[in-house]
């Protein structure tokens, strides 16, 4: 006798596979080529060039998490240049450069130090978040910018926030920048596949469970369900209940599965549910401005790019309250993507974000990331890590 049991597989719409009646368990999915030829599209790679970046990847990601510890108040932010396969760590004490490239990388004397621009992008923050928020109306965003070692304020093209002024005391420690419009997030309302709730659709993120107790979650963005939502997946099959959901401020949300006889959960993320392709993915680091990830999304599938900046602050266009502590990429995302999952690319695959948003234009009446009108493409996605921090002690949750 055959039995069919779905497999819960993050990021994409929900694949059927056969087991025998014996069977105890599925046997782990390979990983799916798609990905990779995403990559080498979107990044102009060939198959050996995506090699050797990922084997560089690795290298970076090490020596910055070791010097970002070494290193202390005198880190003042890093970058990777795929170009050469550089590391390259700000320091704001000469005496120290000769610590970065003992290290292996290559060593940049700053300025304004990471404590100083972080205060800026906290007086932004904090401003965005008060009572009174008009200040910082029509600012899009802002983040810190380890390449020109500044805080990065976009404003949208035409507004004057009271904001620019005040910060015009901060000097070149501040870089402002013009874009036409204030980013969207990227949930569809009425259609699509993948996860449904209250009538919207998104994208699955990550499958999280409770070694302890067994229990399983999947996580997503927060923007797209509510607190004790019902969430369903491919063909509107029943998969459980928001456990607890943040936006804005935060944009991550906590699914408790209640329906194991139909789905079944481990650490992947799909990549072609028609030929049964998958991806594995282990737990999130915190990798550099520079490098290269992909994400996968019920709209647009795999997209991949590369981390334009880091804990980016951002005003969503309709949305009240700043979200923070995003990550800006130039992957392409769109309405349906939200939630999806964004992977780091090393010698394994990590899981970095759940997509949030990004800028958006309209073509022949839809809207579409930035790239289908011949413009750079800008998303967020929000960080695991952030998400893992919270849920983590509240509900002993790690990625699968």
């Amino acid at each position: 006798m055959r039995t069919f049991m779905r497999v819960f597989v993050v990021g994409a719409s929900i694949a059927a596979l056969t087991a025998t009646a014996q069977q105890t368990a599925l046997a782990a999915p390979t990983e799916n080529s798609d990905v990779l030829a995403a990559m080498q599209r979107d990044l102009g790679l060939t198959a050996a060039q995506s090699t050797q970046l990922r084997a560089r990847q690795d290298r970076a990601v090490a020596v910055d998490s070791g010097l970002r510890t070494s290193l202390g108040t005198a880190y003042a932010g890093s970058w990777f240049d795929p170009a050469t396969g550089a590391l390259n760590v700000n320091v704001s004490d000469p005496a120290r450069t000769l610590d970065v490239v003992r290290a292996g990388a290559r060593g940049h004397v700053v300025e304004h130090s990471g404590a100083t621009l972080e205060a800026i992008k906290t007086e932004l923050d904090t401003a965005a978040d008060a009572e009174d928020s008009s200040s910082t109306d029509g600012l899009a965003s802002w983040h810190t910018d380890p390449k020109t070692n500044s805080v990065v304020v976009s404003v949208v093209k035409g507004q004057h926030p009271a904001a620019l002024d005040a910060l015009g005391r901060h000097g070149d420690a501040v870089e402002v920048e013009y874009v036409d419009q204030a980013p969207e997030t990227t949930k569809w309302i009425n259609g699509g596949e993948v996860i449904y709730s209250g009538g919207s659709r998104c994208s699955a993120g990550f499958n999280l469970n409770d070694p302890a107790t067994g229990q399983t979650y999947m996580l997503t963005a927060g923007h797209c369900v509510e607190p004790g939502d019902d969430v369903d997946g491919e063909d509107h099959e029943f998969f459980g209940t928001v456990t607890e959901s943040f936006f804005p401020h935060w944009d991550h949300a906590l699914v408790k599965a209640e329906n194991a006889s139909y789905w079944q959960q481990g650490p992947y993320v799909q990549s072609d549910a028609a030929h049964g392709g998958y991806i594995t993915v282990g737990q999130p680091q915190d990798l550099p401005v520079g490098t290269a990830m992909c994400k996968y999304g019920s709209t647009t599938a795999w997209t991949c790019g590369t981390i334009l900046a880091k804990d980016e602050t951002v005003n969503y266009s309709g949305v009240a309250e700043p979200v923070l502590y995003l990550t800006r990429t130039n992957a392409c995302t769109e309405p349906g993507d939200s939630g999806g999952a964004n992977v780091g690319y090393g010698t394994g695959w990590t899981a970095e974000g759940v997509t949030s948003g990004g800028a958006l234009v309209e073509v022949d009446g839809r809207k579409r990331c930035r790239a289908a009108a011949g413009l750079d493409n800008i998303s967020f996605y929000y960080p695991v890590a952030k998400a893992l921090a919270w849920y983590g002690p509240r509900f002993n949750v790690r990625v699968m």
